[in-house]
């Protein structure tokens, strides 16, 4: 009986999965963001629910428990590690797509004017946000997938991978 019910739950995954999917694949980018790159010494942007926090591990740490709910935190790990990456802390919370964009084009305008080995396209930071926010809605890893980092290495992984085949392997 286990076995049969394992297997329920497996198709049920799938089919919640390939539905995520086919509604993911049509999304397009069109929207109005609503950013502004601020020159405030505390946080990088504002964004339509709040403010975008950028900095080193030490720094983010030091405001989380001082930031509104709905602001966004991203600790620069660009320098410091031999894969350099931005984490999104608790990126699990937003499921906006309009809301992800917008931080991943603030995080492409970061990089802009602070220049690092750091190099992603937007389209693979989506869909590895999204197959993040996919394993958490699941239960799936969750010591993996509340925060995403947008790391170097993952950059081939999201754009040259089948998704529906990596979504089969969660």
């Amino acid at each position: 009986m286990k076995h049969k019910n394992l297997k329920f739950k497996k198709a049920c995954l799938l089919l919640t999965a390939s539905i995520a999917l086919v509604g993911y694949m049509k999304y397009e980018h069109k929207y109005t963001p609503t950013y502004v790159i601020t020159d405030n010494e505390d946080y990088f942007a504002t964004y339509s629910n709040g403010k975008i926090y950028i900095g080193t591990e030490v720094y983010i740490n030091s405001i989380k428990d001082k930031v509104d709910k709905d602001d966004i935190l991203v600790i620069d790990q660009r320098y410091s590690k031999s894969d350099p990456n931005f984490q999104i802390v608790s990126s699990y919370r937003i499921n906006n797509k309009d809301i992800r964009n917008e931080i991943l084009e603030v995080l492409m305008i970061y990089e802009e004017l602070y220049p690092s080995e750091w190099n992603r396209t937007i389209e693979s930071m989506r869909l590895e946000w999204f197959v993040h926010n996919a394993s958490h809605m699941f239960n799936y890893k969750l010591d993996h997938s509340d925060d995403v980092d947008l790391d170097n290495d993952d950059q081939l992984k999201y754009e040259n991978v089948n998704i529906l085949n990596k979504l089969l392997k969660l």
